[in-house]
């Protein structure tokens, strides 16, 4: 069905925007989520609870067998997770090694599963520096192979491929999200630690805007 979209949705601000997005748009949601062995599972918690409060269907699927194949990156064991912009070398270790192709090869199964037209993700613009799995020309191979991979075609979108944070939140405020409903920090701990490349671009994407971001960040943030 061309009105129903499968969200990858980790609980992040942008995929919580993108969440919304696409009811907003009136399409049907399935909301998936994936459990990779990331740090700690307090996104996927809030994940949850915005599903259930919407009454979105949602999955969270375990793929941490696939761990062995997956390692390498700050943000599921190792050394610590490194504070900064994502402009800085630092932050190439939190890359995950072909993580959305996993996760999107296996949202594509489901969205068959459920008849739904598209995957969507939420890639932006400043993930480029980066991350190779969120660049354009990834997305443009994925949907072409994502279309021919089975006898239902599904579409792989990226709609904030070309959007900066700033002006993904800027959306959301349209809409009237409450971004308290969302949890970015790499680290997993009572609050945001306001130092990781995650929380570093969340604040500039507030303050850009004009706002303070509802979440709470530990002692000097």
């Amino acid at each position: 069905m061309t009105d129903t979209v499968v969200v990858i949705y980790s609980g992040g601000m942008d995929s919580f925007t993108l969440l919304h997005r696409a009811r907003a748009r009136g399409l049907r949601v399935h909301a998936l989520s994936f459990n990779y062995g990331q740090r700690h599972v307090r996104e996927l918690d809030v994940a949850r609870s915005v599903c259930s409060g919407l009454n979105i269907p949602h999955k969270v699927i375990d793929i941490r067998a696939m761990g062995d194949v997956m390692a390498g990156s700050s943000l599921t064991f190792g050394e610590d997770i490194p504070e900064g912009h994502y402009e800085e070398e630092s932050m190439k270790s939190t890359v995950v090694p072909n993580r959305n192709m996993i996760l999107l090869s296996l949202a594509t199964g489901y969205a068959v599963t459920v008849s739904a037209g598209a995957v969507w993700y939420g890639a932006h613009g400043g993930d480029h520096a980066i991350y190779p799995d969120c660049r354009p020309e990834f997305v443009e191979k994925m949907d072409a192979v994502c279309r021919i991979a089975n006898y239902e075609p599904v579409g792989i979108e990226a709609p904030f491929m070309h959007m900066s944070k700033g002006e993904i939140l800027a959306e959301g405020l349209k809409l009237g999200l409450d971004y308290a409903n969302s949890w970015t920090c790499y680290n997993g701990r009572e609050k945001a630690c306001g130092l990781c490349g995650s929380c570093v671009e969340r604040l500039e994407a507030f303050a850009e805007n004009g706002l303070a971001d509802p979440l709470d960040y530990e002692a000097g943030r």
